[in-house]
């Protein structure tokens, strides 16, 4: 029987191996926390998607688990810190949820400068990767990535943008605001996504600033029946990772990172999200009693002046945010052939 010992031990690590034994040992599995449901497209296109590039890179050193719905936190302001913290290894995060830390990324909020989310995202990751963009300590920032574009919406139709000037619209963050009130409007901030169909419905306010797909997912498309597509900004959007968790990847890991993150994760994203944005746009004006107000050249033309405003008024708050709006402004001619 001795001579079959080392036969035989040799088929049992075979064995193990096929099955995920000691192989699987050496795999190192992210938990990965997001605060958008499940079956979202965020987590099931952009988040899983980026994910299996990466893993199909990676060599075997690499598998993650996703938990949607805040399953790790359901706080999105606090998902940074489930990150910071080593709760999660990876997380979808919001910059503008931490006020004040990371202002700069706040350029994509802009009205009138990204004019869809392919932009921002562009924009984005050439100003992280200039170093121009924070970086959120004890973190490793794997992509960012701009949200669907928002567009005004309006419980009672009017002719032309001319029309808003006394109008109360629902806005998130002060460039919105600025973008609300130098079209005349009156900015109404501090409602929630989930408030603005009852405040529209009431007539607490006249209408709302909102993307897409958040006016279908929250039901305010059921009251705002016109919608004028102009470009109101986004949000930024990030994937940062647990900077002790990165140091310990294994270096195929960390390679397969670096070739699907940076540029290619932007472009990847971005497409998705204007996509998202293009079909709910569609799906919303399509609905009975809606309409959209199309702005000929000139009237674009006009807005885009009027908005330009907000973005100089921006950069005017300091010398980094300078150097974003500067950069932005390049990036932008560079992409538009200008």
């Amino acid at each position: 029987m001795k001579h079959l010992t080392r036969p035989l031990a040799g088929l049992c690590l075979a064995a193990l191996a096929a099955l995920g034994g000691p192989a699987a040992a050496d795999t190192i599995k992210l938990r990965v926390s997001s605060y958008a449901p499940a079956g979202n497209f965020v987590n099931e296109q952009v988040i899983k998607g980026f994910l299996d590039r990466v893993v199909a890179d990676a060599e075997g050193t690499l598998d993650y688990q996703l938990f949607p719905g805040g399953t790790l936190g359901r706080n999105p302001a606090e998902q940074l810190k489930l990150v910071q913290d080593g709760v999660a290894d990876v997380a979808f995060v919001v910059p503008g949820f931490t006020p004040g830390a990371y202002d700069r990324y706040g350029i994509v909020e802009i009205p009138g400068l990204i004019h869809d989310a392919r932009e921002g995202a562009a924009v984005l990751a050439a100003a992280y990767a200039a170093g121009l963009l924070e970086t959120p300590e004890r973190t490793r920032v794997l992509g960012v990535f701009s949200s669907d574009m928002n567009a005004i919406h309006l419980r009672d139709p009017v002719a032309g943008l001319d029309g808003l000037t006394g109008k109360s619209l629902r806005a998130v963050g002060k460039p919105q605001a600025d973008g609300v009130t130098i079209l005349g409007g009156v900015p109404v901030t501090g409602l929630a996504s989930t408030e603005v169909a009852e405040a529209i419905s009431r007539g607490t306010v006249d209408g709302a600033v909102m993307g897409a797909a958040s006016l279908d997912a929250f039901r305010a498309s059921e009251v705002a029946v016109q919608h004028i597509r102009v470009p109101m900004g986004s949000a930024a959007l990030m994937l940062p990772m647990n900077l002790g968790t990165w140091e310990k990847l294994p270096a195929p890991a960390k390679a397969a990172f670096e070739k699907h993150g940076g540029m290619a994760f932007a472009e990847a994203t971005g497409a998705i999200f204007h996509e998202q944005d293009e079909t709910y746009f569609a799906k919303i004006t399509a609905k009975p009693g809606h309409s959209e107000l199309v702005l000929d050249d000139a009237a674009r033309a006009a807005y885009l002046e009027k908005v330009a405003a907000v973005g100089r008024d921006w950069a005017a708050q300091g010398a980094e945010r300078a150097a974003v709006y500067d950069f932005a402004i390049k990036t932008l001619e560079s992409l538009r052939g200008e």
